[in-house]
């Protein structure tokens, strides 16, 4: 009997649920970018968005996650590809590759890397968008990911 829990526990271990340190570290660094360049992007008035987006939020965070974009006659959203749950491995669109998650709490790969994470950003968000994203969409963004356990 003994012998089954243990098996049991191993199977049924729980998904890791915390943020690494250097993951800390690396989006912190990056909200602190993005606030800065929040704040610049407000003063310029690049967007009626940004004038009023200085301070970054779970939910704004999550709204832009499951926005609807449609352009080039197709509807894509970021959980079109990461699925609505972010801890969930998702599916590419069109190659139908497995994507590890997106949420740092389960994927220690997410986040460690600034350069990386810009340089996704921009891919996806021109795909997305057709443009890259503002600061204030990025933070809130990386925001929500933070609080995703």
């Amino acid at each position: 009997m003994f012998m089954f829990l243990t098996v049991a526990g191993l199977i049924a271990s729980p998904v890791r649920a915390e943020i690494t340190a250097k993951q800390t570290e690396v989006m912190k660094q990056l909200l602190a970018q993005y606030q800065e360049k929040a704040i610049e992007e407000a003063k310029n008035k690049k967007s009626k968005a940004a004038q009023s987006q200085t301070s970054f939020t779970v939910v704004a965070g999550r709204e832009f996650y499951l926005q609807r974009r449609s352009w080039q006659e197709n509807d894509f959203t970021c959980s079109g590809c990461h699925t609505e749950d972010p801890r969930k491995e998702g599916k590419h669109i069109e190659t139908k590759k497995p994507i590890k998650p997106l949420a740092p709490s389960v994927n220690p790969e997410r986040f460690t890397e600034v350069k990386k994470v810009e340089k996704n950003f921009t891919e996806h968000c021109y795909d997305l968008h057709d443009r890259d994203c503002r600061a204030y969409e990025k933070a809130n963004f990386l925001t929500y990911l933070m609080s995703v356990k």
